[in-house]
């Protein structure tokens, strides 16, 4: 490390202060970050838990479809607006489990 006194020094800089933190940084344990992770990982679990439980036939998903019309031998497919959101739901639960558990590991 130069001194003031090396020839290398340069005086016309601004000091550097030695205690730089980052933003938002605050010591301690930081509880309140943890709990909002695991807030955010139960969350993610109670979405896996609905999606598992509507693919499984355990909760209902959406409107009853409409009766068949009378004389067609093969049956009608009925869309279901469940097979769009339901992979999406599952997605996004598992994004909030990765996020609550970096929350939760890493305020």
């Amino acid at each position: 490390m130069l001194s003031p006194e090396d020839p290398g020094w340069r005086a016309d800089l601004p000091k550097v202060d030695k205690d730089r933190r980052p933003v938002g940084y605050r010591p301690g344990l930081q509880i309140q970050e943890r709990l909002q992770g695991l807030g955010v990982v139960v969350l993610g679990l109670v979405g896996l838990l609905v999606v598992y439980g509507i693919y499984s036939g355990m909760l209902p998903s959406g409107l009853p479809p409409p009766p068949q019309p009378k004389g067609v031998l093969i049956p009608v497919p009925v869309v279901n607006a469940a097979g769009f959101f339901l992979p999406l739901m599952a997605v996004m639960s598992v994004a909030l489990l990765f996020v609550g558990f970096k929350r939760i590991v890493d305020p």
